[in-house]
């Protein structure tokens, strides 16, 4: 169906558009906040999350997952909410690093071949760091700019939006942050209950990875002194592919799925299969891929099962000929 002009009710963007007015929720098209699905009437609920976070969630969905993202007045209850519902990470307000990476991904994503420039209107595309305004955009593409990670092309005409182009440090940077990409696999779940996790990770993932030829990760194996957040970017970065266990809807295999995703790095999804079975046992956009099942006690048909997805997928590992 046609669109209807109409102010985007999240960002007020005069642009947007009414795709589909249905009883319980709107579709809307927005140049800033992509596609999304509203289920409250503008002006009729008061949220307790900034709409620049709720427009920087809706652009993401839109641009990664390819689908709209579904806005209710349950989901702006508040911040700890909203983190449940998304799966993927949402930058804190004065996380440069992390807000400058995601418009490094959506460079690359548009990126057809290398040395092309990609135009970036900080107006709209603002939301794609969950930035507030045209000015904090800037500011995190100037990041960028000095850590010669891309390059600024002004545009010819009047008015137009600056290109940026990926430089090869830029490149490199996406790979691992300069360093080489280990023949490692990161391994993404939940470590509660204990004792099923324990199994899950020892018998089933770590023995899995490990038969593909690669050196299994956990971050809780290896010791730190930085936040955990910073050390699981920095192994997922230095990671060939990450395993990412969706049992229980933990938070925290999304969150770093999608960052590999954002990367580039294959994922390899399992779950238990009561899970699976189960309605609403995973989140709707992980149905899509293929789920390596698991079930507790049948560990070594799960690892045999996980190990040629692996080769699969990514092929075989330079330790696997080192294995028994």
């Amino acid at each position: 169906m046609n669109d209807t002009a109409t102010p985007c009710p999240i960002c007020n963007n005069s642009n947007a558009g009414l795709m589909e007015d249905q009883t319980r929720e709107k579709l809307y098209n927005c140049p800033r906040c992509g596609e999304y699905y509203l289920a409250f009437r503008a002006g009729s609920q008061t949220l307790n999350v900034p709409m620049h976070i709720v427009s920087g969630i809706t652009r993401y969905h839109w641009d990664v997952y390819k689908q709209p993202f579904h806005v209710t007045v349950m989901a702006c209850e508040s911040m700890d909410e909203l983190r449940k519902l998304v799966p993927f990470p949402i930058p804190g307000a004065t996380d440069v690093r992390s807000k400058a990476d995601l418009f490094m991904q959506a460079i690359r994503r548009k990126t057809r071949y290398l040395g092309e420039v990609m135009e970036i209107d900080s107006r709209v595309d603002c939301a794609i760091g969950f930035c507030e305004n045209a000015h904090e955009c800037d500011f995190c593409l100037d990041f960028l700019l000095n850590q010669d990670l891309v390059v600024k092309i002004e545009a010819p005409g009047f008015g137009c939006p600056p290109g940026y182009r990926i430089t090869p440090a830029g490149w490199a940077y996406l790979s691992g942050i300069g360093a080489d990409v280990l023949p490692q696999g990161f391994i993404a779940m939940a470590f509660s209950p204990k004792e099923v996790a324990d199994e899950l990770n020892m018998a089933g993932l770590q023995k899995g990875i490990s038969a593909a030829g690669y050196a299994p990760r956990r971050i809780d194996s290896k010791e730190h002194n930085n936040r955990i957040d910073d050390e699981i970017v920095a192994e997922i970065r230095k990671s060939r592919f990450v395993v990412a266990d969706l049992t229980d809807k933990n938070a925290g295999a999304y969150f770093e799925a999608g960052f590999a995703m954002g990367l580039g790095k294959p994922v390899i999804w399992t779950c238990r299969q009561t899970d699976i079975d189960a309605p609403g046992g995973v989140h709707f956009d992980t149905r899509q891929y293929s789920i390596v099942p698991w079930t507790e006690k049948q560990w070594d048909d799960f690892s045999r099962r996980l190990t040629l997805r692996i080769e699969a997928t990514i092929g075989h590992g330079p330790l696997k000929d080192n294995r028994a």
